[in-house]
C-alpha cells in the first residue's frame, strides 16, 4: 500500500510515526466494514508481520483474502493457525478454512474440518449451517438435511437454516416438504429474495401462475434493476383491460432465450390497445426484432442501455405476466400465451446458405440440430451457484442414440471442443453431420438454419426459443430440478407444446430419458421425410 493511499495517509499522518499492530488491526476491521478486503489484507498482514504470534491477526488475514477470492493464499494463511482455547475464533476459523478448502477443491479436508466444527461446537448455528452447505454443494442433499433437520429444530427462528432446509429437500425431491421449508423462511424474514424466487419456480413449474408470478417479481435481476436496496418490495402495475393511448416502455432481462420467451405475453398488450416500446437486453436481438416494428407489434426499438423517452410506465419484460394477469385469484385463469412468432428473412437465409452450402440442396435424409450443453458450467470443486442454469447430458449418450438412425445432425452447440467434434465425426461420419456452431452470434442466421432443420436434440437454450417462434418442435432433455417453464412433470409444457420433455431422474440419472428418447427417435425418423 502506498502512502498516498487513504489507509497509508491515516496512518502515516504523524511524521516519522509507525503504526503498531494494535492500529494496524483496527485499520483492517475498519477496511472489513467497508468491505475494502485489498486494503484489508494490507492492514492485516502488516499486523501479523509485527506481531506474528497474534492469533487473530493472522485470522483476519485469510477471512480478507478469503472475500477476495484468493482462496488458495486463504487455506495457506490459515492451515496451521491454532485458535488455542478461543472458542469463538476457533469456530470461525474453521467455517473459513472449511469453505476455503471446498473452493479449492479440497473436499475431503474441507468436511473434515467441517465436521469437526460442527461436533466442538453443537450449540452454534453457524456450525450446522456451513456444515450442511457444505454438502448441499458438493450435491449430497441427503446429507446435508440429517444436519440441517434438528438445527433447524434447534434454531426455528433461523432464515438461512429454514431456507437451506428448502433448498435440500427440493434437491431431494420432497416438493412439499420444500414449500414449508420456504414459508417458513419468508415468515421470518418476508424480503428473502432466494425464498421468493424458489417459491416462484415451485408455483410456476406446478401451475400456479398468481402465486408463481407474485414471487418472481421478487427475483434477483429486477432487486439489481432497481438499486439492490437493503429492505425492498417490488411493486408491479396492474395494466387495465383497456389501454389506448398508453405507451408502456419494456425492458429486456437476463438471457436470449428469457426475452424470447416473455416476448409472448406482448401481443396482449397490444390487443389491449398499448403501444409498446422495447429496450432488448443483448443488442444481438436487434436485427431479429427488427420485423416486429414494421408489423406494429413494437412501436419502436431501442439498444440495450439506451434511454426510451415517453412512456407512461417502465418496467422489465419478466414483470408483464404479472402486470396482466397475476394479480388475479381465479384458478381458472391458467392460459399459456404462444411463443412470439418470428420468420426468417431472405437475406438472412442466403447468408446462412453461403456460410454452410452442404445445406443449401435438398435434403436426403431428415436434419436434426443437436447441442448438449447451455448454461453456467461447474468449477473444478464442483460447486455450481447457479445449477438451474446449468445444463448438460453426456454427449457419448447421445451419440449412440444417433448413429444408428438414418439422419443428418446438425451442431448446434456453442463452443464445441475439438475432442467432441471429433467424437461427433467418428459416430456419425462426415457426410452426416455438419457445424454450424458458427452461427451462434448471428440470431437472424441462426433462425434462418433452424427453418432448414427437421426438430432439436438436446438441451434447453436459446435454440428451443427460437424453433418455437417458427412453430417447430424437437425433443428436451430437462435436468432434475427443471426450469418452470418445462413444469414439474409430463411430457409436454403448455409454453412449449411441440417438444417432448424427456426428464431427468431426481438423482440425476439419465438413463430413462435415453430410453425415451432412442424409442421416440426411433418411432418418428421412419416417419419423417426430407423435405424438397
Amino acid at each position: 500500500m502506498a502512502p498516498g493511499t487513504p489507509v497509508g495517509r491515516l496512518l502515516l499522518a504523524a511524521p516519522r510515526m509507525t503504526p503498531t499492530a494494535a492500529q494496524w488491526m483496527q485499520q483492517g476491521a475498519t477496511c472489513i466494514a467497508a468491505q475494502d478486503f485489498e486494503q484489508a489484507v494490507y492492514a492485516f498482514h502488516q499486523a501479523y508481520l509485527q506481531s506474528p504470534a497474534d492469533a487473530y491477526a493472522r485470522f483476519w488475514l485469510g477471512e480478507s483474502l478469503f472475500h477476495l477470492g484468493r482462496y488458495a493464499d486463504s487455506v495457506t494463511v490459515l492451515a496451521d493457525l491454532d485458535p488455542g482455547t478461543d472458542a469463538a475464533l476457533d469456530l470461525e476459523h474453521a467455517l473459513t478454512l472449511g469453505r476455503a478448502l471446498q473452493l479449492t477443491g479440497q473436499s475431503a479436508q474441507a468436511e473434515l474440518v467441517l465436521l469437526k466444527a460442527f461436533v466442538a461446537h453443537p450449540q452454534q448455528e453457524a456450525a450446522a449451517y456451513n456444515l450442511a452447505v457444505f454438502y448441499e454443494q458438493a450435491h449430497q442433499p441427503a446429507q446435508a438435511l440429517q444436519f440441517l433437520e434438528p438445527a433447524v429444530a434447534r434454531f426455528p427462528e433461523s432464515a438461512r437454516l429454514n431456507y437451506n432446509l428448502g433448498v435440500n429437500y427440493a434437491n431431494c425431491g420432497h416438493t412439499d416438504a420444500a414449500v414449508a421449508a420456504f414459508e417458513a423462511t419468508l415468515r421470518i424474514d418476508p424480503h428473502h429474495l432466494h425464498a421468493h424466487q424458489n417459491l416462484a419456480l415451485h408455483c410456476l413449474r406446478t401451475g400456479l401462475w398468481c402465486d408463481g408470478w407474485r414471487h418472481y417479481a421478487w427475483r434477483f435481476n429486477r432487486h439489481q434493476w432497481e438499486g439492490s436496496p437493503h429492505v425492498w418490495v417490488p411493486h408491479t402495475p396492474v395494466f387495465d383491460a383497456h389501454m389506448a393511448g398508453t405507451t408502456i416502455e419494456l425492458v429486456g432481462e437476463q438471457g436470449l432465450g428469457d426475452e424470447l420467451f416473455f416476448l409472448r405475453f406482448v401481443p396482449e398488450l397490444v390487443r389491449r390497445g398499448a403501444r409498446v416500446c422495447y429496450r432488448v437486453g443483448n443488442d444481438r436481438l436487434l436485427p431479429l426484432f427488427e420485423p416486429l416494428v414494421g408489423s406494429g407489434l413494437l412501436h419502436c426499438l431501442v439498444p440495450a442501455h439506451a434511454p426510451i423517452q415517453g412512456g407512461d410506465s417502465r418496467m422489465l419484460v419478466g414483470d408483464l405476466p404479472l402486470a396482466l394477469w397475476g394479480h388475479r385469484t381465479s384458478p381458472a385463469d391458467r392460459s399459456c400465451p404462444a411463443p412470439l412468432t418470428l420468420q426468417p428473412t431472405p437475406q438472412a437465409t442466403a447468408r446462412m446458405y453461403e456460410k454452410l452450402p452442404a445445406l443449401a440442396a435438398a435434403p436426403v435424409r431428415p436434419r436434426l440440430g443437436l447441442t448438449w450443453r447451455a448454461g453456467t458450467a461447474e468449477t473444478a470443486s464442483g460447486f455450481n451457484p447457479n445449477r438451474l442454469l446449468s445444463k448438460q447430458v453426456p454427449l457419448q449418450h447421445l451419440l449412440d442414440i444417433l448413429q444408428p438412425l438414418d439422419i443428418d445432425v446438425v451442431i448446434l452447440q456453442r463452443n464445441p471442443t475439438d475432442d467432441e467434434l471429433t467424437a461427433i465425426a467418428q459416430a456419425l461420419g462426415p457426410a452426416r453431420c455438419r457445424d454450424a456452431s458458427m452461427l451462434d452470434q448471428n440470431l437472424c442466421e441462426l433462425l434462418a438454419l433452424l427453418n432448414a432443420l427437421d426438430g432439436l436434440v438436446g438441451v434447453s437454450n436459446t435454440n428451443v426459443h427460437l424453433m418455437a417462434s417458427l412453430g417447430k418442435g424437437g425433443h428436451i432433455l430437462v435436468p432434475s430440478p427443471p426450469e418452470f417453464r418445462w413444469m414439474s412433470e409430463g411430457s409436454q409444457s403448455p409454453w412449449l407444446p411441440h417438444f417432448h420433455v424427456l426428464r431427468q431422474t431426481g438423482d440425476g440419472n439419465w438413463d430413462p430419458a435415453m430410453a425415451q428418447l432412442r424409442a421416440q427417435l426411433e418411432g418418428a425418423s421412419a416417419a419423417l421425410r426430407p423435405r424438397c
